[in-house]
């Protein structure tokens, strides 16, 4: 009998020949394969544009008009402190502002400095950005579009140790009502140049526009908070004397970022003395700004919005200041009151008499209430003529004159001379980033240099604008 199994053992042995697929089937798997590989591609290249794109819009943290103690990194900075990161009037005035994030728009390194150039106005954004003003080359050979157009700009990203050159309004140095000689920045996007004329830039000075003013001419200018704020003037002074022989002033503002300029509530009205020639002081915080009109009545209002600016009061009337402005000086900073806060409710005010002989007799008085009440301080040297002055919250002030810079440290009540190798003929302005760190013009714009402290006006050393 045949063993059962022998039919399967066969069958289970037997040479297996598969079944063809289906017409077709290996192209189909060769174009889904292919379809797979351009899916993965796609979307790897979409990651990575992605990725690109965050990169380039992320933008540059400009630490704008803070005032860091010592020691202090910008990035721990607190609203509200004060500084004159807004250095001018040649200049910074103590001012302060948070943080701001804008896309950085200052010019590289590798734009040049005109030659021989002549500085007369600086600003600094932080410790570490700033711009100078000023004309370069030869008179008569700069241009275009005009022959006569000498006015340069200068930029430096490390706390002066190096500069370059930025593109400046079209204009030429102070003429009557014509050209600019200050500057001031909010930070490396908007700048204002002025004195007479009234310029702007909303992108680090790669271009510029003109504002109207109707006439009247740019006296002064600070930047803070939210808003800048400019004295403009009625003005009939020839040549460099652009701020000379005004009669009427009046405070004007514009949002950064605006060239929309219109009076300020409260201040926008004119101010006069009878037709006798005067200026006015303008002096911002963080929060708050003062304007000191011809008539000595001090007004004070907020830099964060478009609120009215009224009269500072006293006891029962509007605070008289120990001094009034008194004519203007060739940059249009006073010649007879000299102002500058050390808080946002702290002031400093040099009362400068008439300079004779070399010397000149200057009183200094405090206010810790906003300027409703005053305090005389002390007397500061009589050598030199008063140019300008910067405070800080640590109680120094420090006063630059035709003979040097000289420094208190206990409010004005001491004063000990600056040391350095300072230059022949003093300064035209000086002012403090922070409480360390400031900055000074010399009174000789030939010299081709600016000066810095760091150890709070102590000592200075030049820095060569080239």
């Amino acid at each position: 009998m045949a063993d059962p199994r022998d039919d399967l053992d066969s069958w289970m042995n037997a040479q297996v020949q598969p079944l063809p697929p289906p017409p077709g089937t290996f192209e189909l798997i060769r174009k889904r394969a292919r379809r797979r590989k351009a899916t993965r591609a796609v979307v790897a290249a979409a990651g990575t544009a992605a990725v690109i794109a965050v990169i380039a819009t992320v933008p540059r943290l400009v630490i704008t008009q803070l005032n860091l103690s010592p020691g202090q990194s910008a990035s721990g900075a607190q609203a509200g402190q004060t500084s004159s990161a807004g250095a001018t009037h040649r200049h910074h005035h103590a001012t302060s502002a948070a943080p701001s994030a804008v896309p950085s728009a200052a010019p590289t390194s590798a734009n040049p400095v005109p030659p021989h150039f002549a500085a007369t106005s600086v600003t600094f954004v932080g410790t570490e950005s700033g711009f100078v003003l000023g004309q370069a080359g030869t008179p008569g050979h700069c241009g275009p579009p005009a022959a006569f157009i000498c006015t340069s700009m200068a930029g430096t990203d490390d706390g002066g140790s190096t500069w370059h050159g930025v593109k400046p309004p079209v204009t030429g140095a102070p003429r009557g009502s014509a050209g600019v000689s200050q500057v001031r920045f909010f930070d490396t996007s908007d700048g204002w140049a002025f004195g007479p004329q009234l310029w702007a830039t909303h992108d680090g000075g790669r271009t510029w526009a003109q504002i109207s003013t109707g006439g009247l001419r740019v006296a002064a200018l600070e930047t803070a908070g939210q808003r800048v704020f400019a004295v403009w003037a009625q003005c009939t002074g020839s040549g460099a004397d652009f701020a000379a022989q005004c009669t009427s002033s009046a405070l004007y503002s514009a949002a950064h970022g605006s060239n929309n300029w219109a009076p300020v509530p409260g201040a926008g009205t004119s101010f006069s003395l009878s037709g006798t020639a005067s200026s006015a002081a303008l002096v911002l915080t963080g929060t708050r700004g003062y304007l000191l009109p011809p008539d000595g009545e001090l007004l004070s209002g907020p830099v964060t919005s478009q609120g009215a600016w009224q009269p500072v009061t006293g006891t029962a009337a509007p605070a008289a200041a120990p001094c009034k402005p008194g004519p203007a000086q060739p940059d249009s900073q006073p010649a007879g009151a000299l102002l500058a806060p050390t808080s946002t409710s702290g002031l400093v005010l040099v009362c400068a008499g008439q300079a004779a002989g070399g010397s000149q007799p200057k009183t200094v008085y405090t206010s810790a209430d906003g300027g409703r009440t005053w305090q005389r301080a002390g007397n500061a040297p009589a050598q030199g003529t008063a140019t300008s002055v910067a405070g800080t919250t640590a109680g120094t002030i420090v006063l630059a004159t035709t003979q040097g810079i000289e420094l208190s440290t206990d409010g004005g009540a001491t004063w000990t001379a600056a040391q350095g190798a300072l230059p022949s003929g003093g300064f035209g302005y000086v002012g403090m980033t922070t409480q360390d760190q400031g900055v000074a013009v010399p009174a000789n714009a030939n010299l081709h240099a600016v000066w810095f402290t760091y150890d709070g006006g102590t000592t200075w050393r030049e820095s060569s604008i080239s």
